[in-house]
C-alpha cells in the first residue's frame, strides 16, 4: 500500500515537473467570509470562477447560462469550503495564451449557482463540460485583476468575495406566461409556462394591476427543463384577493 501511494505521489511529481516553464499560472484564495447577495455564507461545493476578457472589451458580462460576452469562463471551480475559497492553482497552456488568450484581462468571481426545487431544498447546479448550466448572479472578488509576467499570471489573495451582480439573460430567453391561478385554503396556486433552467423565478403581487411590486419569496423556484411545461409557485392567499406578476428572482 505504502509502495503504491509513493509511486501515486512520484508520478504527481512528475506531472508538475512536466508543466512548460513558460506555461501561465494563477494562484487565488479568499479569506472569506464569501457571501451571495442576500447576505448567506457561500455553499460548500460553490464554483468560483476564472474569467478571460477580451482585448478591447467593456468587460465580461456572465449570463444565466453560462455564457460570457466579451470573454471566456476558463475555469468554474467547485471548491468553496467553509465560506471561503481555499488555495486554487490552475495552468493555462503556453499554446493557448499566444493563441486563444492573447491579450485581455483575468479576473475572479465568485458564482452564485443555487437551485430551488419546489419543496424549497436548495442544490448546487450542475456542470457540462466543467462550466455551470445555471448561474444566477456573479462577483468580481475584489482585488483580483491579474497581469501577466514571464508566461505566469500574478497570484490573488482576496479579502472576501460576494457574488452580487445579477447574471445577464441570454437572447431568445422566453417570457414566462402566467396559464392558470386557483385558490385552495390559504395559499394561491399560480402555473406558469414559458420558464428555462437556467433561471429562478418568483412572483410578485399587489392590490391593483400598476402595483404589482410586493415580492413573494416563498415562491422561488428553478424553471422548467421545456418551455411548454409548467412550474406551479405558491403565495400567501390575501383578504380580498391580489394580483400577480412571474419574473426572474
Amino acid at each position: 500500500m505504502k509502495k503504491a501511494m509513493f509511486s501515486m505521489l512520484a508520478a504527481l511529481a512528475a506531472a508538475v515537473a512536466s508543466a512548460a516553464a513558460n506555461d501561465a499560472l494563477v494562484t487565488f484564495s479568499t479569506k472569506g467570509p464569501d457571501k451571495y447577495a442576500d447576505g448567506t455564507a457561500v455553499v460548500d461545493g460553490e464554483r468560483y470562477a476564472l474569467v478571460w476578457t477580451a482585448p478591447g472589451s467593456d468587460g465580461a458580462a456572465i449570463a444565466a447560462d453560462g455564457s460570457v460576452k466579451g470573454g471566456e469562463i476558463v475555469l468554474a471551480a467547485p471548491v468553496a469550503k467553509g465560506g471561503r475559497c481555499p488555495t486554487v492553482v490552475f495552468e493555462v497552456g503556453a499554446d493557448l495564451m499566444s493563441s486563444r488568450y492573447a491579450g485581455g484581462t483575468w479576473s475572479v468571481y465568485l458564482l452564485d449557482t443555487r437551485r430551488y426545487g419546489a419543496d424549497g431544498a436548495v442544490t448546487l447546479a450542475g456542470s457540462v463540460g466543467g462550466l455551470p448550466v445555471a448561474i444566477n448572479a456573479a462577483g468580481a472578488v475584489a482585488g483580483s485583476s491579474v497581469a501577466l509576467s514571464s508566461g505566469v499570471i500574478s497570484g490573488v489573495v482576496a479579502a472576501g468575495a460576494s457574488a452580487a451582480t445579477a447574471t445577464a439573460v441570454p437572447e431568445g430567453t422566453p417570457s414566462p406566461t402566467i396559464t392558470g391561478i386557483r385558490v385552495e385554503g390559504a395559499n394561491v396556486f399560480v402555473s406558469v409556462k414559458g420558464t428555462v433552467p437556467y433561471l429562478q423565478y418568483g412572483l410578485s403581487s399587489g392590490s391593483t394591476p400598476d402595483a404589482v411590486t410586493e415580492g413573494v419569496s416563498e415562491t422561488l423556484q428553478t424553471g422548467a427543463s421545456a418551455p411548454d411545461e409548467e412550474i406551479v409557485l405558491v403565495a400567501p392567499a390575501k383578504s380580498g384577493g391580489a394580483f400577480f406578476k412571474v419574473g426572474r428572482k
